[in-house]
């Protein structure tokens, strides 16, 4: 099964998770609501002025947890995507972030959950991130 939000993205919902649409994307929860990942999209209404996919993610990533040069982000290679990532644990949650986009849109992905869970989710939250769609 797939969740899909205005057009602008598809992602599957794995079995036994939920998923909760919200105005501007929505929350895929665990099956023992541990953990989500948490989607918001927008899409790009000038592909002449395209967002800086790397700067959006660092200047998130410095307002919210450390500073963050663009080129301590993974570059992960998806089908008619950018996608860039970078990962840290904060407290006792392990924090997942990825902004993937392409000319029509862009989507900004954030997993968290609780550190000694983390490898519990990893595989299948890989998966989702591969298998993410921008639709346009």
């Amino acid at each position: 099964m797939r969740a899909q939000h205005q057009q602008l993205f598809s992602v599957a919902i794995p079995e036994g998770w939920e998923f909760f649409a919200d105005e501007h994307g929505g929350s895929l929860i665990t099956p023992c609501k541990t953990a989500v990942l948490h989607i918001h999209s927008e899409g790009v209404t000038d592909s002449a002025e395209l967002p800086n996919l790397t700067r959006m993610l660092a200047g998130f990533l410095t307002l919210h947890h450390k500073p963050v040069a663009t080129d301590e982000l993974l570059s992960i290679k998806l089908p008619g995507a950018l996608c860039f990532a970078y990962q840290y644990a904060d407290l006792e949650r392990a924090v997942r972030v990825w902004i993937i986009g392409n000319e029509k849109a862009w989507a900004f992905l954030n997993f968290q959950v609780h550190f000694e869970n983390e490898l519990l989710y990893r595989a299948t939250v890989d998966a989702l991130v591969r298998d993410f769609q921008i639709l346009g």
